[in-house]
Protein backbone atom coordinates (compact mmCIF):
# COMPACT_ATOMS: atom_id res chain seq x y z
CA UNK A 1 0.00 0.00 0.00
CA UNK A 2 1.51 3.78 -0.66
CA UNK A 3 1.98 6.47 1.54
CA UNK A 4 -0.34 9.51 1.06
CA UNK A 5 3.00 11.31 0.24
CA UNK A 6 3.48 8.76 -2.18
CA UNK A 7 0.12 8.95 -3.97
CA UNK A 8 0.13 13.26 -4.11
CA UNK A 9 3.60 12.82 -5.52
CA UNK A 10 2.22 10.56 -8.38
CA UNK A 11 -0.72 13.51 -8.72
CA UNK A 12 1.26 16.36 -8.31
CA UNK A 13 3.75 14.28 -11.37
CA UNK A 14 1.19 14.53 -14.01
CA UNK A 15 1.37 17.39 -16.44
CA UNK A 16 -2.16 18.78 -15.90
CA UNK A 17 -0.96 18.97 -12.11
CA UNK A 18 1.93 20.92 -12.85
CA UNK A 19 0.59 23.28 -15.48
CA UNK A 20 -2.59 24.22 -12.83
CA UNK A 21 0.14 25.18 -9.76
CA UNK A 22 2.12 27.05 -12.63
CA UNK A 23 -0.95 28.72 -13.16
CA UNK A 24 -1.85 29.51 -9.61
CA UNK A 25 1.85 30.80 -9.39
CA UNK A 26 0.93 33.39 -12.66
CA UNK A 27 -1.68 34.66 -10.26
CA UNK A 28 0.52 35.63 -7.78
CA UNK A 29 2.89 36.79 -9.57
CA UNK A 30 0.67 39.10 -12.26
CA UNK A 31 2.04 42.63 -11.23
CA UNK A 32 5.68 41.05 -12.47
CA UNK A 33 4.19 38.73 -15.93
CA UNK A 34 1.96 41.67 -17.28
CA UNK A 35 3.86 44.81 -16.04
CA UNK A 36 2.54 47.14 -13.63
CA UNK A 37 0.89 49.53 -16.48
CA UNK A 38 -1.48 46.39 -17.63
CA UNK A 39 -1.45 44.96 -13.93
CA UNK A 40 -3.50 48.23 -13.25
CA UNK A 41 -6.05 48.07 -15.42
CA UNK A 42 -6.63 44.29 -15.64
CA UNK A 43 -6.52 41.41 -12.98
CA UNK A 44 -6.98 37.74 -12.86
CA UNK A 45 -10.28 36.12 -12.66
CA UNK A 46 -9.72 32.88 -13.38
CA UNK A 47 -9.80 30.45 -16.84
CA UNK A 48 -11.14 27.86 -18.51
CA UNK A 49 -9.58 25.56 -21.03
CA UNK A 50 -7.28 27.97 -23.61
CA UNK A 51 -8.98 31.26 -22.36
CA UNK A 52 -7.52 33.48 -19.33
CA UNK A 53 -10.04 35.56 -17.47
CA UNK A 54 -8.91 38.76 -16.66
CA UNK A 55 -11.56 41.51 -14.69
CA UNK A 56 -11.28 45.25 -15.45
CA UNK A 57 -12.74 47.95 -13.05
CA UNK A 58 -14.74 49.68 -16.25
CA UNK A 59 -15.82 49.24 -19.97
CA UNK A 60 -14.05 51.76 -21.11
CA UNK A 61 -10.35 50.18 -19.76
CA UNK A 62 -12.28 47.26 -20.87
CA UNK A 63 -12.14 48.41 -24.54
CA UNK A 64 -8.68 50.18 -24.10
CA UNK A 65 -7.70 46.78 -22.89
CA UNK A 66 -8.39 44.37 -26.25
CA UNK A 67 -5.58 46.48 -27.80
CA UNK A 68 -3.30 44.91 -25.56
CA UNK A 69 -4.24 41.10 -26.06
CA UNK A 70 -1.50 39.88 -28.16
CA UNK A 71 1.20 41.53 -25.48
CA UNK A 72 -0.85 40.27 -22.42
CA UNK A 73 -1.09 36.85 -24.06
CA UNK A 74 2.84 36.47 -25.47
CA UNK A 75 4.23 37.84 -22.00
CA UNK A 76 1.80 35.17 -19.95
CA UNK A 77 2.50 32.10 -22.23
CA UNK A 78 6.27 33.22 -22.23
CA UNK A 79 6.53 33.47 -18.03
CA UNK A 80 4.54 29.87 -18.15
CA UNK A 81 7.11 28.40 -20.59
CA UNK A 82 4.39 27.15 -22.76
CA UNK A 83 1.08 28.04 -24.72
CA UNK A 84 -1.24 28.06 -22.36
CA UNK A 85 -3.83 30.57 -23.49
CA UNK A 86 -4.86 31.70 -26.88
CA UNK A 87 -7.70 34.13 -25.94
CA UNK A 88 -8.27 36.58 -23.45
CA UNK A 89 -11.59 37.65 -22.02
CA UNK A 90 -12.71 40.82 -20.19
CA UNK A 91 -14.86 40.93 -17.18
CA UNK A 92 -16.40 43.80 -15.67
CA UNK A 93 -15.00 43.13 -11.80
CA UNK A 94 -17.72 44.70 -10.20
CA UNK A 95 -18.04 42.81 -6.75
CA UNK A 96 -15.46 39.80 -7.65
CA UNK A 97 -12.51 39.69 -5.79
CA UNK A 98 -9.66 39.18 -8.26
CA UNK A 99 -7.24 35.78 -7.59
CA UNK A 100 -4.19 37.86 -7.20
CA UNK A 101 -5.78 40.11 -4.01
CA UNK A 102 -4.51 39.55 -0.71
CA UNK A 103 -6.81 37.64 1.41
CA UNK A 104 -7.47 40.50 3.68
CA UNK A 105 -8.48 42.48 0.94
CA UNK A 106 -12.27 41.06 0.75
CA UNK A 107 -14.16 43.59 -0.29
CA UNK A 108 -17.10 44.91 2.34
CA UNK A 109 -20.54 45.26 1.16
CA UNK A 110 -22.92 48.08 1.92
CA UNK A 111 -26.31 47.65 2.37
CA UNK A 112 -28.12 51.01 2.10
CA UNK A 113 -31.22 52.27 4.33
CA UNK A 114 -34.49 52.12 2.88
CA UNK A 115 -35.42 55.78 2.72
CA UNK A 116 -39.40 56.09 3.28
CA UNK A 117 -41.38 57.69 0.94
CA UNK A 118 -43.39 60.95 2.79
CA UNK A 119 -46.86 60.27 0.66
CA UNK A 120 -46.65 56.34 1.19
CA UNK A 121 -49.95 54.69 1.51
CA UNK A 122 -51.91 57.31 -0.10
CA UNK A 123 -53.06 54.94 -3.04
CA UNK A 124 -54.29 51.79 -0.95
CA UNK A 125 -57.70 51.28 -1.37
CA UNK A 126 -57.88 53.04 -4.45
CA UNK A 127 -55.90 50.25 -6.40
CA UNK A 128 -57.61 47.26 -7.24
CA UNK A 129 -55.72 44.86 -4.70
CA UNK A 130 -56.69 41.49 -7.45
CA UNK A 131 -54.29 43.73 -10.21
CA UNK A 132 -50.43 43.17 -10.18
CA UNK A 133 -49.68 46.70 -9.59
CA UNK A 134 -52.35 46.84 -6.59
CA UNK A 135 -50.93 44.44 -5.14
CA UNK A 136 -47.16 45.15 -5.98
CA UNK A 137 -48.20 48.52 -4.13
CA UNK A 138 -49.77 46.85 -0.76
CA UNK A 139 -46.54 45.12 -0.43
CA UNK A 140 -44.31 48.42 -0.97
CA UNK A 141 -46.26 49.62 1.38
CA UNK A 142 -46.13 47.04 4.12
CA UNK A 143 -42.48 46.80 3.25
CA UNK A 144 -42.13 50.12 4.71
CA UNK A 145 -44.18 49.79 8.01
CA UNK A 146 -42.23 46.99 10.09
CA UNK A 147 -38.84 47.53 8.66
CA UNK A 148 -37.38 47.32 12.77
CA UNK A 149 -38.92 43.91 12.75
CA UNK A 150 -37.87 42.90 9.48
CA UNK A 151 -34.24 43.34 10.19
CA UNK A 152 -34.56 41.42 14.05
CA UNK A 153 -35.74 38.30 12.19
CA UNK A 154 -32.86 38.34 9.59
CA UNK A 155 -30.01 39.04 12.09
CA UNK A 156 -31.36 35.91 14.27
CA UNK A 157 -32.03 33.53 11.35
CA UNK A 158 -29.36 30.85 11.71
CA UNK A 159 -28.85 27.54 9.63
CA UNK A 160 -31.15 25.66 12.16
CA UNK A 161 -34.17 28.17 11.38
CA UNK A 162 -33.54 27.69 7.98
CA UNK A 163 -33.65 23.97 7.94
CA UNK A 164 -36.71 23.92 10.28
CA UNK A 165 -38.66 25.98 7.77
CA UNK A 166 -37.51 23.99 4.62
CA UNK A 167 -39.33 20.57 6.21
Amino acid sequence: MKTAAELLAVFLGRPEARRACRVVDLYQAWPEVAGAELAGHARPLGHREGTLRLGVDDPVVMQEMTFAVPELLARVNAWLGQNAFDKIQFDLIGGRVSLDAPQEARPIFHVPQAVRPENLGGLLGKLDPATPVGRCYEKYVRFFQAPARRASRRKKATNTDLEAKRI
